[in-house]
């Protein structure tokens, strides 16, 4: 029992230490940029995207906390809080491949089954795609002139990503609506996917189909929390929206708001459709191509690295002093044990 003890400590302590280099290497390398804009940016500024990148992750927590309700009713705007910036945070250190893992991990931590972790980390998904559809089409009415202005073809591009959206969106409430199309899907993958890696794709796919299937149902049976769901996502988009105007106002007096809100609604729509040369990001390439028409691209790429310190840098940050003081109580609670059984 000592042995294994002291194992499960010195395993815990080199998760920490590995955990601490892999974050040195990501803040040096990936997002060192954004840490040197902000040491160029002014207090009332910073203070200013701080307190929108906070008050995005608040509503962010209401959203989950209202999935996850359904499930747990003991969850809280504050475990939906830290959900989103635990998520984030192991979005970063793993290059993009450990999210949703994670998230579903930290639901099942708080008291949700896998299947409903899955299901709920779905339901978010898919309801902030609908919200940026929405707001999409919206500015697409309202700001069209202005696509089509900085963009050629700019309008049918808007609408592709939009149609891709919703294509995606569509898909997931098919599978997981109807089990005739489910059954349907992998009859098809298993006839034409003869490899088994694909194959255990494939399974892991309708294994999560199968519990958002369950996490739909159960989550629009209840009307009123389908609408502060939708709502709070709107309300995310809209404090995500309003920041580049916060950020280009103060050296762009004159610069218009709904220009800069129509067009963020374009970057994310677009960011997931237009190709990215020289292995820059979708959001970054098709950002700067929009602002720097309006602003230059020099202010563009500076309000690019206080959006993303907002909307990324900050949840991980979040994120990051969560993980560390879990993993740190974690192993004082490990080395208490070993010391009593010495």
């Amino acid at each position: 029992m000592n042995v294994a003890i002291n194992r499960k400590l010195i395993l815990n302590i080199l998760l920490f230490v590995v955990m601490i280099g892999v974050i040195i290497f990501v803040i040096r390398d990936s997002l060192s940029e954004i840490f040197t804009e902000l040491g160029k940016t002014s207090w009332p500024v910073l203070l200013g995207v701080t307190m929108f990148g906070v008050i995005s992750q608040v509503i962010e927590g209401y959203t989950i906390k209202n999935i996850a309700n359904e499930f747990n009713r003991e969850f809280s705007i504050r475990d939906g809080f830290f959900a989103s910036a635990y998520a984030t945070f192991y979005r970063v250190v793993t290059f993009g491949t450990g999210s949703i893992v994670s998230e579903v991990i930290y639901y099942h931590k708080k008291k949700l089954r896998y299947s409903e972790g899955t299901g709920t980390s779905a339901l978010r998904m898919i309801t902030y795609k609908i919200a940026l559809m929405i707001w999409a089409l919206f500015f697409l009415v309202v700001k069209n002139d202005a696509i089509q202005r900085y963009i050629t073809n700019g309008t049918f591009l808007v609408i592709a990503g939009i149609f891709v959206t919703l294509l995606i969106v569509s898909v997931l409430l098919i599978l997981s609506l109807n089990i005739n199309a489910q059954v349907l899907l992998i009859i098809f993958c298993n006839r034409w996917f003869k490899h088994q890696k694909l194959r255990d794709i494939v399974d892991r796919i309708n294994n999560q189909v199968y519990s958002l299937r369950a996490a739909i149902k159960a989550f629009i049976h209840d009307r009123n929390a389908v609408i502060r769901v939708f709502c709070s996502n709107m309300a995310k988009l809209v404090v995500w929206y309003f920041l580049p105007f916060f950020i280009l106002v103060q050296e762009h007096p004159t610069i218009d708001i709904w220009l800069t809100v129509a067009l963020i609604s374009f970057t994310v729509i677009l960011g997931g459709v237009l190709p990215a040369p020289g292995g820059i990001g979708g959001f970054e390439f098709v950002y700067v191509l929009l602002f720097r028409n309006v602003v230059g691209k020099v202010d563009a790429v500076s309000s690019l690295l206080l959006y993303r310190y907002a909307t990324y840098l900050l949840p991980f940050l979040i994120g990051m002093i969560y993980v560390l003081f879990n993993k740190q109580r974690q192993i004082n609670h490990e080395f208490k044990k070993a010391k009593k059984r010495s």
